[in-house]
């Protein structure tokens, strides 16, 4: 188990199956409070490690890897989606109310937020913000 949230449909869960370059994960749901659990397919990481994970409306999870790629499962019943290579500097993906992935993506005192839309390949920036930080100054 690495991580377990309550969604408005009951739990969601994700799992880790395996060692290794074998290792998998396995998004989880279950609307009865952990009485009968649906699963999704295995997502193989062939060696990438998992660095955030993230939930959203409908069941939906999103996954960055060491690799600098990610996947994305829409909820119950749906196939792991294969993402675009994530920007630089992703720290994690959240996942939108309408199919939509937003990777936050931070270098020095810049945050980006890039969108990746329902039947796109490609990110765009939706939002850059500055971030006024005093280096130096917390010692």
């Amino acid at each position: 188990m690495l991580r377990l949230t309550r969604t408005p449909g009951g739990i969601a869960a994700l799992l880790a199956a395996g060692t290794g370059p074998a290792a998998s994960l396995l998004a989880a749901w279950s609307p009865d409070g952990g009485s009968h659990w649906a699963l999704s397919p295995p997502l193989r990481l062939n060696g990438a490690g998992l660095t955030s994970a993230s939930f959203g409306a409908g069941g939906a999870v999103a996954i960055a890897l060491s690799t600098g790629h990610g996947a994305a499962v829409a909820g119950s019943g749906t196939p792991w989606r294969t993402l675009p290579a994530l920007p630089p500097g992703t720290a994690t993906l959240a996942p939108g109310p309408a199919g939509e992935l937003d990777a936050l993506a931070v270098h020095r005192t810049r945050m980006t937020v890039w969108q990746l839309a329902p039947g796109t390949t490609a990110w765009r920036t939706t939002q850059a913000i500055n971030v006024p930080i005093q280096f130096g100054s917390s010692g």
